[in-house]
């Protein structure tokens, strides 16, 4: 019953990703049920494993720690295996025969000069899907450039939306783009299965992480193509007493909500004024409009704000701190945040998935260590025998 539910319990996934975009797309998919084997070049494993912060503090603070690895590798099998060499290259092609994902995030063109790319896998598995994860996409003018969390958000045109209009663009924090773009494999990745369950015919999945970033600020596109105008970076944002909070006043609100808004401030005499009557009269005054709000609010804890001004039925918002987050009421109740055992002995709280199914947090177990499942997948599955194994370690295959 418990495999029933996990949506995937029957799906085999390889992932060759390194970083984030990747591993995430392939971390959602172990968390639905899906067996995922991870492989890792010899020797120096995915460059995750060297990103810090490191879990532990002193001898405990190792490479192996790293807590961004562990957190984008969770529920996984790990193995190691050396694609540039003919005797790893033969090995991942019976790996792949056994499959029904692969997920990887090599340069176009990379897997090809091995005879490893989708042409060649799909003769091998006509029921394999194939999804490619790189900054630009399998083509283009841009395919063979490098890439990056930061690239993303620029050349996707998200930059030219954030920051205040007398400043220069401002990057979202964290690697909020190759997360995103980590989403929209996922996605696509499941859709593909979906048509592969239906047709039995697999497909070659191709996601970029620039046009990723492009459909998530697709309003500035759209309304230069029908207004002309050029995306215009603003802050809604006002001060309160310990932090800042959006009040949403702009965006729309039932009829009536200004006037009682007005009452709430103590300037009663505004909710006629024609400079603010109307949310399109809020939205062409909006620097007039923080001015007023936030002499009131600046008085206030952002908390109290928002759920004041929520409870009038406006979309407001805080800019909660990290901590907050971590203590926040509505994820604790959802159980969003997981703990997570992480070698050697530690314990470190992740977020969880960001969907459910069936009202269910899907599980976790730790992530693998370098090759960890070298022997239960090579031995044990694949039909090696140890000094087989043991003298392809000592060749560096695996």
């Amino acid at each position: 019953m418990e495999n029933n539910r996990r949506v995937l319990h029957d799906i085999r996934v390889l992932d060759l990703s390194q970083g984030v975009a990747g591993p995430f797309c392939a971390k959602l998919l172990a968390g639905m049920g899906a067996e995922v084997i991870k492989v890792e070049p010899p020797g120096s494993g995915d460059f995750s494993r060297t990103a810090g912060p490191f879990l532990g503090d002193g001898d405990d603070a190792q490479p192996q720690n790293s807590a961004l690895f562990l957190y984008l590798n969770t529920s996984k099998k790990g193995i190691t295996l050396d694609l540039e060499q003919p005797a790893g290259q033969a090995v991942f092609r019976r790996l792949v025969q056994e499959c029904d994902v692969l997920i990887e995030g090599y340069p176009p063109g990379f897997l090809d000069r091995f005879n490893l790319g989708y042409t060649a896998l799909e003769q091998l598995n006509s029921g394999l899907v194939h999804t490619s994860v790189t900054p630009f996409g399998q083509w283009g003018p841009y395919s063979d450039y490098e890439g990056s969390d930061l690239v993303a958000q620029a050349v996707g045109g998200l930059m030219c939306t954030i920051g205040l209009p007398d400043r220069e663009p401002v990057k979202i924090g964290g690697e909020t783009a190759l997360y995103t773009t980590g989403m929209s494999t996922f996605s696509a990745t499941m859709i593909a299965l979906y048509v592969r369950d239906a047709s039995g015919i697999g497909q070659h999945v191709d996601v970029s992480a620039m046009e990723t970033i492009a459909v998530a600020q697709i309003h500035s596109s759209i309304h230069y193509q029908f207004g002309r105008t050029p995306a215009r970076r603003e802050s809604n944002l006002v001060q309160a007493q310990d932090g800042w909070v959006s009040p949403g006043l702009e965006t729309g609100a039932p009829d009536g909500t200004w006037p009682r808004v007005c009452e709430l401030m103590g300037v009663p005499e505004l909710a006629d004024d024609p400079r603010f009557s109307t949310s399109e009269a809020r939205r062409e005054n909006q620097g007039e409009l923080r001015e007023v709000v936030g002499r009131w609010a600046i008085t206030k804890p952002k908390e109290e704000i928002y759920h004041t001004l929520q409870g009038l039925r406006t979309i407001s918002g805080y800019v909660a701190t990290v901590e907050e987050l971590i203590n926040s009421g509505q994820l604790k109740s959802r159980d969003f945040f997981q703990e997570l055992e992480c070698p050697p002995q530690l314990v470190a709280t992740y977020p969880g998935h960001p969907f459910r199914i069936d009202d269910r947090q899907m599980p976790h177990s730790p992530a693998p260590g370098l090759g960890e499942h070298n022997r239960e997948i090579y031995c044990g599955r694949m039909g090696f025998d140890q000094a087989e194994l043991d003298e392809m370690a000592r060749q560096g295959v695996v």
